[in-house]
């Protein structure tokens, strides 16, 4: 499985790392350990990405 660093979710996200803390808290972005370190896969930030997309940005 894919992952990457907090930090590094959070600059893909564009949002600030605190930002990113309280959406991982709220269990809205899943995490792992790995090497003892937390890590975001790869798939779940895409999943984020797509769930607070404004519905209106959608084409039917």
């Amino acid at each position: 499985m894919q992952g990457v660093s907090l930090a590094e979710a959070a600059r893909r996200l564009g949002v600030s790392q605190s930002t990113l803390y309280v959406a991982v808290q709220k269990g809205q972005i899943p995490t792992f350990r790995r090497d003892g370190r937390t890590v975001v896969a790869t798939g779940a930030l895409t999943e984020y990405q797509i769930r607070q997309r404004p519905i209106s940005d959608y084409r039917l």
